[in-house]
């Protein structure tokens, strides 16, 4: 290979986005026979849960390859198959555009990249579609519907649209296009940011009645949350809807990030290259997260690029770091840590010891965070505790008993490890 163009240098690692391609995803191996076997289980959805920057997106998009029948990330790990899968599979994140069961619903309906189109082309899909539409209006097939007025001309004794709800028309439709045989499989979809939907209250109840009434259609839902509980807001029955087949993403492993890197040199023909001093501390500021190996190797590699580096030191990932901070390269992580910081070297010093201090749990010792930074000269560690669990500084901290503290956001705390200090110990 010939020396590295800029596009390729920037692309090697992907902070910005989620990884698509089976021979760019790293680890993982155990989540991803999970997914498999979730997959042809009949009646089994399948839930992806975890904390931010934890590699969430990219396994679910792992998921829909091989549901569209893509098995090469299976002849990658040597999982045995029984063939290629044949779903219709579509993909929606939802963002902050979706509030409510009934929305996420009428968004898959509707939207080009979901059913849309294919409703146009299946006649049974299509004439539910007609008869029943989504309440906010969508100019489907050239004709304004709603969900709350009929599109029959005739008298008849038949019910009025509005006594039809949209989980019910989304089954008829979703049902059709499964029956019609597509794929033999039948229908996939993965919602992306399902936490984000602030009331997805009936979204079990409805899952449950979709296993009975078109058990050809399965769901993957992906959220940062720490159970499945949390992530559907319901308690009742979500155990059951995704038994077995609930995947929860820890910290990756050393290994596994090591394997990022490596994928990342393989990608520029190894042109530039890592030093162990250099993986190593990767992996240790990385703390299990693969956004933090992404976002740092980015900038390292860029800087190496254009200073004709051909290796990359332990050194290199040191000035790298204070780069990411004083350009905001992820502005949300940055924007925290200097509203937690605001104008306190003392706080800064607690704040870093309690990300310090984390236990193979995820939990805070005060006690050994304090030692820690009374080592750094501050006494009075409590305050500045009690300031940082208080929303004037982001309660990025909560506490969860007597002493007991942890950060909410794991991936937060992996920057505030990483990041160089904006104080001098002394003030």
């Amino acid at each position: 290979m010939s020396s590295p163009t800029v596009n390729q240098i920037e692309n090697a690692f992907l902070p910005a986005k989620e990884i698509s391609d089976a021979e760019r995803f790293a680890g993982r191996e155990s989540a991803v026979k999970d997914a498999y076997y979730s997959l042809i289980a009949e009646g089994s959805n399948i839930a992806i849960v975890g904390n931010r920057g934890i590699g969430k997106t990219s396994l679910s998009r792992q998921v829909a390859n091989i549901g569209r029948g893509d098995s090469s990330l299976l002849s990658k790990i040597g999982l045995r198959n029984d063939g290629s899968l044949d779903f219709l599979t579509v993909y929606m994140a939802c963002g902050n555009q979706v509030r409510s069961t009934d929305e996420l619903l009428e968004r898959i309906l509707t939207s080009t990249s979901c059913l849309a189109e294919w409703i146009y082309d299946i006649p049974n899909a299509k004439k539910v579609m007609l008869n029943y539409s989504p309440k906010f209006g969508a100019n489907l097939f050239g004709v304004s519907v709603e969900l709350g007025a009929s599109k029959e001309t005739e008298t008849t004794a038949a019910p009025a649209i509005s006594s039809h709800s949209t989980d019910v028309v989304f089954t008829n439709v979703v049902d059709a296009i499964a029956k019609e045989g597509i794929a033999k499989d039948g229908v996939l979809i993965v919602i992306d940011e399902f936490d984000q939907i602030p009331d997805p209250k009936g979204f079990a109840s409805f899952l449950k009645a979709l296993a009975t009434n078109s058990p050809n259609v399965k769901f993957c839902i992906v959220g940062v949350a720490r159970d499945i509980q949390a992530l559907m807001k319901e308690h009742e029955s979500t155990d059951r809807l995704f038994a077995g087949s609930i995947i929860h993403l820890s910290p990756m492993e050393p290994e596994e990030l090591t394997a990022i890197i490596s994928n990342a040199e393989t990608h520029i023909g190894n042109h530039i290259t890592f030093e162990q001093s250099a993986r190593d501390k990767l992996v240790s500021l990385a703390q299990g997260h693969p956004y933090m190996v992404h976002l740092i190797g980015k900038f390292a590699l860029r800087g190496a690029f254009h200073e004709g580096k051909t290796t990359i030191s332990a050194e290199d990932i040191e000035s790298t770091l204070a780069d990411i901070a004083q350009r905001k390269a992820d502005p949300i992580l940055e924007g925290k840590y200097r509203k937690a910081v605001a104008s306190s070297f003392q706080r800064e010093i607690v704040l870093k010891a309690m990300a310090g201090a984390i236990d193979e749990q995820g939990e805070i010792w005060t006690t050994n965070a304090y030692k820690a930074a009374l080592d750094k000269g501050v006494d009075n560690s409590s305050q500045y505790v009690g300031q940082l669990v208080t929303e004037e500084y982001g309660a990025e901290v909560e506490k969860l008993r007597e002493r007991y503290y942890r950060f909410k956001d794991s991936l937060f705390q992996s920057y505030v490890l990483a990041r160089p200090s904006m104080y001098k110990e002394n003030g």
